[in-house]
């Protein structure tokens, strides 16, 4: 009898383990086969009731007619099984009439294991320290029972950096032989596999990443290509649109813009096959699911694509975030990912998604015109708790953000992406060309320059190598103090304004206006 209650008892702890992970560590699983696992998660529940009723009715029979006072791990061994009682009675209530609160649940079962664990494991050392001081219990048995809770605590540990990877989104570095992690400073060589049509004048490009190396992105942050072209080199950076979670693949989303020549050349001439080189990911443009619980992405034309990565990811991952979309469009058949936003949007009770239509349609039933102040108090629930991600064209992301200004949404909750085009020559201004003095002040090189070169472009060509990721001010990776001297520096989003009042400048973007020295 008593073996096979201590079978029970383990089979009890099984049970309420079992129900915290499905909740915890199944998210991916249960959200393809969400019948199936909700299913197997209320027979566990259920099972584990049964149980329960069962063990209490074994320790009543076991203090029934004892006429001394009950011993101090009894009562307390009591004491936990009345406390159970009601936590398992508000779960199943939580469960049937708010199967939306998972922090609760998740909080529930968390308690019921602790309390099924507790009451099992004084039962089970109570009989191995009864075994320990007689005979019966040899060295091999204590060796044995000693190498079981090591192994157990060591399993339940690396379980724990498991989840803790997978929440802060970056994959595990316990990667396949053979497998190495892709660093941003070295560029991968992508193999494009799909072209894929989104409106008229934008296509999807998936690219296949090398057999043998992982690239970690978070979503929102983009990759800088070097395309070729008629034997040209043209760096471009493009905003991922793919999930995280999809470590075969990564995609971008190209519109063709007027007398742009890699984007004619991506919606109009690249074929799959071609294989181009990748840097990065770069950028702090991103969604951090540890950090934010409620977010309002604000998009504009292609500046959907790095939304699109946090909606795919936030999708796979069943991330419980609440999340408002506005994306705003010209036509409605200007919209990117239409149908897959759709189905996202069925598949959440959390993700709101308005689109904002400057010339629509007859039948148009949405918003239309400019985003403005009506749209985010109606569609924004508690704006001041919310972080806001924007990207669009320029004029687009100066009125988003005297909207938010207006709502007294905190700077620091506003973040925003914007690639420019290609950094090239600018008009003439200034002092004639080559009459600059470029100074590297720990290097001891000295050139001159032209003010229509940016000081990456002449750095390169006198033989010095400055970091850079994407050329467009948009990682920060070039980063370097500006000793003296005076630059124009357009744009400037990967610098903090803290970094900026220290004199911290982006070569790549960055234009000599007068004799210059740089901390380099």
């Amino acid at each position: 009898m008593r073996i096979a209650r201590m079978v029970l008892a383990v089979l009890f702890v099984f049970l309420a383990g079992f129900n915290v992970w499905n909740m915890l560590a199944n998210r991916i699983a249960a959200a393809q086969k969400p019948k199936f696992w909700n299913q197997v998660h209320r027979a566990a529940g259920y099972a584990f009731i049964a149980l329960f009723a069962i063990l209490s009715y074994f320790m009543l029979l076991r203090v029934k007619g004892v006429p001394e006072e009950l011993s101090p791990r009894v009562t307390l061994h009591m004491a936990l099984a009345l406390a159970l009682a009601p936590m398992l009675f508000a779960k199943v209530i939580v469960a049937r009439a708010r199967k939306g609160e998972r922090a609760l649940l998740t909080g529930l079962g968390v308690a019921i294991f602790v309390c099924a664990f507790t009451l099992v494991i004084m039962n089970l050392a109570a009989h191995f320290l009864q075994l320990a001081s007689t005979d019966k219990a040899s060295s091999r048995t204590s060796e044995t029972f000693i190498v079981v809770v090591l192994g157990l605590a060591a399993i339940g540990f690396a379980k724990k950096i498991r989840q803790t990877q997978l929440k802060s989104g970056v994959p595990s570095t316990e990667l396949p032989s053979g497998t190495e992690q892709a660093s941003a400073a070295e560029p991968l060589q992508l193999i494009l596999a799909r072209i894929e049509s989104q409106t008229h004048d934008a296509k999807t490009l998936r690219f296949i990443l090398p057999s043998k190396r992982q690239l970690t992105t978070r979503p929102g942050q983009f990759l800088t290509f070097e395309w070729i072209i008629d034997g040209k080199p043209t760096v471009r950076s493009y905003s991922i649109c793919s999930s995280p979670a999809q470590t075969g693949y990564v995609e971008i989303t190209s519109k063709r813009v007027d007398n742009g020549c890699l984007s004619s050349f991506l919606n109009d001439r690249v074929q799959t096959g071609t294989v181009v080189k990748a840097r990065g990911p770069y950028g702090q443009f991103y969604f951090d699911e540890n950090k934010h619980k409620r977010i309002v992405l604000i998009a504009a034309g292609s500046g959907i694509t790095p939304m699109m990565a946090m909606l795919r990811y936030i999708d796979d991952r069943c991330i419980p975030v609440d999340c408002v979309l506005i994306y705003c469009i010209r036509k409605e058949e200007d919209a990117f990912f239409l149908k897959e936003l759709h189905r996202i949007e069925t598949r959440s009770n959390r993700l709101n998604i308005v689109f904002v239509v400057s010339q629509p349609s007859s039948g148009w039933r949405g918003w239309s015109g400019r985003l403005r102040r009506q749209i985010l108090d109606l569609e924004i629930e508690k704006p001041l708790e919310s972080t806001f991600f924007l990207c669009g064209p320029p004029a687009f992301m100066v009125l988003a953000r005297s909207l938010l200004q207006d709502l007294s949404v905190d700077p620091i909750q506003i973040l925003q992406e914007s690639f420019g085009g290609a950094v090239g020559a600018q008009p003439r201004f200034g002092p004639a060309a080559g009459s600059l003095t470029v100074r590297f002040a720990r290097s001891g090189v000295v050139y001159k320059t032209s003010p229509e070169e940016t000081l990456l472009e002449s750095s390169e060509k006198n033989g010095v190598l400055i970091p850079w990721g994407c050329r467009q001010g948009n990682c920060g990776t070039c980063m370097t103090k500006l000793v003296s001297g005076d630059v124009r520096m357009q744009p400037h989003e990967a610098l903090s304004d803290q970094q900026r009042s220290q004199g911290y400048i982006l070569p790549c973007v960055s234009r000599p206006l007068s004799d210059v020295t740089l901390d380099t």
